[in-house]
């Protein structure tokens, strides 16, 4: 039995198996991916609080230009996965193909919108004093996105047949080339935050060139051929179903990411961004255990919703919940009692030390949130499988509008910066509660409706 055959037989067997099958390799592949970010910060911060704020204030405009990928990328999954659970085998093969060429469009779009905007977008933050830096930095994504969006949906496509080993290579190729590019680039070369920027758009590249070698050698089960490769509006729209509204999902977060920065410098200056932004460094890491499992969970209760078996969707779903918890809970404790030892890392230059006790703090009281935004993800997650993403789209708008209104009073009417942290661990709070409930409301929805057609 060749690999890929294997990889389906264990995502269309028992969930629990099927998830510890990808959960490892997951897991591996996004810690490179968090090494590569710490990595990134620590060459940036030798350049300085000049250079290490113009990219914690321009990061949020490169995260709006990955949304398309990474919504389009889980349409991938959950669609893809979903047809090899019904058996149709033809139909898979349309939806990878379709969901490359929509990603490709969709970078085109995004980097001349990008192109327009920056500037503007990065005045309206108040960030007047860096925005050259700020403009560097994004540059190389502009010219370069169709190998970032493509680089996310060829991971999304792994992932629906099970493939998690060659997902991981594809993630962790893309990470270390990062990682050793980034030095010679930024100081080798002198190119400073637009070697930085470049180093990561050209590490894409080549991984992506990695997996799409397996395709092109009929290594995969889904095959992309010549022939796949013509828009499709049934498959298009199949992938957009679920993408779309995770693109959404993406860009409302990314946008009001974008949008507190306005808060957080009226509240603390622009050292407020790298006090909120190296906080999430750490946090980013505490969350991989989570991350690692909801990638494993969405193939596994996709291709289980194909297969009509609702019981099976359900144990993977609580399988991962459970797990999450524990990981999330524990880890948030280590963040909290080694805070001081982890920020000083990140803060050895000069101009960095003098602002090390308020990382610390920033960092201890945002461990509260940890478990929280696990749960956020899992719920998120399980609406996605469900193809009920426009739910989970919805609650985000809904969430997003909440955050920044407490954001805004704690900035404008308190002028705390420790105000915001507070606030943002009690929406946390409330959006895990809150995303459970609803895929825990859609699945019971979906459940009598297919027990109902079953009688």
């Amino acid at each position: 039995m060749t690999d890929a055959s294997e990889n389906l037989k264990t995502l269309l067997g028992e969930p629990k198996k099927a998830i510890r099958s990808m959960v490892l390799a997951f897991f591996i592949a996004m810690a490179v991916v968090e090494l590569n970010q710490f990595v990134d910060t620590f060459w940036v911060s030798g350049l300085g609080a000049v250079s290490s704020s113009a990219v914690a204030t321009s990061s949020p405009i490169y995260g709006l230009m990955m949304c398309a990928g990474l919504g389009i990328g889980v349409g991938a999954t959950a669609t893809i996965a979903f047809r090899l659970g019904r058996g149709d085998f033809e139909a898979a093969n349309k939806l990878a193909a379709n969901s490359l060429l929509l990603g490709i469009l969709c970078a085109v779009v995004s980097s001349v919108l990008v192109l327009v905007f920056a500037r503007p977008l990065i005045l309206i933050m108040g960030a007047e004093s860096i925005v050259d830096e700020c403009l560097l930095y994004i540059l190389p994504f502009i010219f370069l996105s169709p190998l970032l969006l493509c680089n996310s949906i060829l991971g999304g496509i792994l992932r629906a047949e099970g493939a998690a080993r060659k997902s991981t290579i594809v993630q962790m190729s893309a990470a270390i080339l990062n990682m050793v590019i980034d030095p010679i680039l930024i100081y080798g070369l002198g190119l400073g935050v637009f070697g930085a920027g470049l180093s990561t758009a050209l590490s894409a590249g080549i991984a992506l060139a990695i997996g799409l070698s397996w395709y092109a050698k009929n290594r995969m089960t889904v095959k992309l051929t010549r022939g796949s490769f013509r828009r499709d509006k049934e498959m298009s729209r199949e992938v957009l179903d679920v993408g779309g509204p995770k693109t959404v999902q993406a860009l409302v977060s990314n946008t009001t990411d974008l949008i507190q920065r306005v808060f957080l410098i009226v509240a603390g200056g622009t050292n407020a961004v790298m006090f909120y932004n190296y906080s999430w460094r750490y946090i980013a890491i505490i969350n991989l255990p989570g991350r690692a499992y909801e990638n494993a969970m969405v193939p596994v209760c996709s291709a289980a919703y194909g297969q009509r078996d609702l019981l099976k969707m359900r144990e993977g779903f609580m399988y991962t919940a459970k797990w999450v918890l524990i990981y999330s809970a524990i880890f948030a404790v280590v963040l909290f009692v080694f805070s001081e030892p982890l920020m000083s890392i990140l803060t050895y230059e000069d101009s960095m030390k003098e602002l090390r006790p308020q990382f610390i703090w920033t960092l201890q009281i945002s461990t509260l949130l940890i478990p929280f935004s696990a749960l956020m993800g899992i719920g998120s997650s399980m609406l996605q499988a469900l193809k009920k993403s426009k739910v989970s789209m919805y609650y985000y708008f809904f969430w997003g509008f909440v955050k920044l209104g407490m954001y805004a009073v704690a900035a404008y009417v308190y002028h705390s910066f420790e105000y915001i942290i507070y606030c943002m661990v009690i929406v946390h709070v409330f959006g895990g509660l809150c995303l459970m409930y609803l895929a825990h409301s859609e699945y019971n929805k979906i459940s009598a409706i297919v027990s109902n057609e079953g009688s």
